[in-house]
């Protein structure tokens, strides 16, 4: 069957993108009406309303444009699973957010679109409307992904009536009191003053005793941990894009609009043409960058076709590995074998495709051929030449490896033990009205003074300089006492014992400083906290994510709850 299918993919590949194409249509834009089989109710309620086809393919289109706004690409299925972006949620809860808008009367004038149109649109220090980059965003860029510029005028309109929405009800949020937020403030910059231990695991490497009988008894005990996977070999085939160069350049300086097609694309995409400090490269700067990108797509579209020819051909013939070598023999195209890869690890080569070594385990001998594999600049073409069972290698042959894991082993429950014994022995010399750094120093070890950090620190150099994650060390030190030590805290290399000094409160300059801005912060973010509060409930009240299934109702849109 599987043969069959490839033998005929040309055809087959027609329809199959059609079918894609379809699917993605129904997807995402619920453009089926009644006069196509499907009633209104069929789109689900709202509150007990029957949800109009209209209104929720508005917001569908919203909901894609959103998307488009904070990537920069108009979402596919496959995109907007990797963003983990809900298109059906957010269509759903735009719809719903669109429903209280009308409820709370909020109208968003003609005057405000076009201002937002001006503020996005003009230069940030001039303050010049750049209508040219206004005219190629709306009339080339827009609609790419079906969406008209009185389209994106509505979306605006809508997103401004969210924004007065999310005010009104977040506004129970920004009630928190100065005095509140001062305690919050103080909290958050209290100081730890702090010193800590940290044990390395190869230190105690040297100590390891090794012998033969030890070593072998390990590897015994942990047979699977060595044990060489089932493997592939494949003779394949690689096509670069590259190759295709010549001809690209060929095609563009035949075109004689080439300048003003370049200078057409690097108006709408001037963001992307930035120097290395950020600042944006004139078009004629711009330009051998552009050309480039223009080459590039031009042989990877003339490589795909060639591919494709050398596919179809291919597929023509009997399925068996020699195909391969016989056709690329007949193209002067090198054939190769790859090292032996496993299916999850796959080969060691250039740009391969991520289900390379997926499509080549499907391979058996009467079913040689793979499917054609497009790659970031490339096409491969795979041909089945052997499988390699598992295997449990010797103990000589693995010998270093177990050495190495054997005595990280035992370091690591050495470092433990250390570790166990200096809390023992610090609590012990702090109950008697020594210091920490004293216990740990009859011990062997060095204890080290920490610069003072606050609740919110991102960084602490001398603690993340011996590996140690901040948010570990830092969450550990503020759930002590003063004056009290942590257990032995193992990490990966090691571990850490942290002592807490003193804890020295926020000065009142800094306070008085800061205050007022984080009173701001902190009313806003309980804003945005109750709008989405309140978001949830409604969700669940109206109904209107009952109309999908049950899989499809997993995550929230990115947009709406914001």
């Amino acid at each position: 069957m599987i043969g069959t299918l490839r033998r005929h993919s040309q055809w087959l590949w027609g329809i199959i993108i059609t079918v894609v194409i379809i699917t993605f249509v129904v997807f995402f834009s619920p453009n089926v009406g009644p006069g196509q089989g499907r009633g209104e109710a069929d789109y689900g309620t709202l509150y007990g309303q029957p949800i109009k086809r209209d209104d929720l393919a508005q917001a569908y289109s919203d909901a894609k444009l959103f998307f488009f706004l904070n990537t920069g690409q108009w979402p596919t299925p496959e995109q907007a699973m990797m963003y983990r972006y809900n298109l059906d949620v957010e269509a759903r809860q735009r719809l719903l957010i669109s429903h209280h808008v009308r409820l709370e009367g909020i109208e968003v004038g003609k005057d405000a679109v076009v201002q937002n149109i001006k503020d996005t649109f003009s230069n940030p220090e001039t303050g010049v409307f750049n209508l040219q980059q206004y005219d190629g965003f709306t009339k080339q860029r827009l609609p790419a992904g079906g969406v008209t510029e009185a389209g994106f005028e509505r979306y605006l309109k809508n997103e401004l009536g969210r924004q007065q929405l999310a005010r009104k009800v977040g506004l129970s949020g920004k009630l928190i009191s100065t005095r509140a937020a001062d305690g919050f403030f103080r909290r958050e910059n209290e100081q730890a003053l702090t010193e800590f231990v940290f044990l390395a695991s190869s230190n105690n490497l040297a100590k390891v005793k090794l012998d033969d009988a030890t070593l072998r008894a390990y590897h015994t005990n942990n047979l699977t941990s060595y044990r060489i996977p089932e493997r592939a070999r494949v003779h394949y085939v690689y096509l670069p894009y590259t190759n295709h160069n010549a001809e690209a350049e060929k095609e563009l300086a035949a075109n004689t609009n080439l300048t003003s097609i370049m200078e057409a694309y690097y108006t709408t995409n001037i963001f992307r043409y930035k120097d290395t400090n950020g600042t944006a490269l004139t078009f004629a700067q711009a330009r051998p960058k552009i050309h480039a990108e223009f080459r590039d797509e031009f042989a990877t579209r003339i490589g795909q076709q060639k591919a494709g020819e050398f596919a179809n051909e291919l597929f023509k013939q009997d399925n068996k590995s020699s195909s391969l070598l016989t056709l690329a023999a007949k193209k002067g195209l090198a054939v190769k074998v790859t090292e032996p890869f496993t299916e999850f690890e796959g080969p060691k080569l250039t740009n391969a495709p991520g289900n390379f070594g997926r499509t080549a385990f499907q391979l058996t001998a009467d079913e040689a051929l793979g499917q054609m594999l497009p790659g970031t600049d490339g096409v491969y073409f795979i041909a089945f030449k052997e499988r390699l069972k598992p295997e449990d290698p010797p103990f000589v042959q693995v010998r270093a490896k177990v050495t190495e894991e054997y005595q990280r082993s035992q370091a690591t429950e050495l470092t433990l033990t250390e570790g166990t014994k200096l809390v023992q022995a610090a609590n012990d010399a702090l109950a008697k009205g020594k210091s920490f750094k004293d216990a740990a120093k009859e011990l062997g070890h060095i204890a080290l003074e920490v610069p003072p950090f606050s609740r919110n620190a991102r960084e602490i150099e001398i603690v993340t300089s011996r590996g140690v994650g901040v948010e570990e060390f830092r969450d550990q030190a503020f759930a002590l006492g003063a004056g009290k030590v942590s257990s032995f805290r193992q990490i990966n290399g090691g571990g850490f014992i942290v002592h807490v000094r003193s804890f020295q409160a926020a000065t009142e300059d800094l306070v008085k400083a800061e205050l007022p801005k984080f009173t701001d912060s902190l009313r806003e973010n309980r804003a945005n906290y109750a709008y989405r509060e309140w978001l949830g409930r409604e969700v669940e009240r109206s109904g209107v994510m009952a109309a999908l299934q049950p899989e499809t109702k997993k995550g929230t849109g990115a947009g709406s709850g914001e």
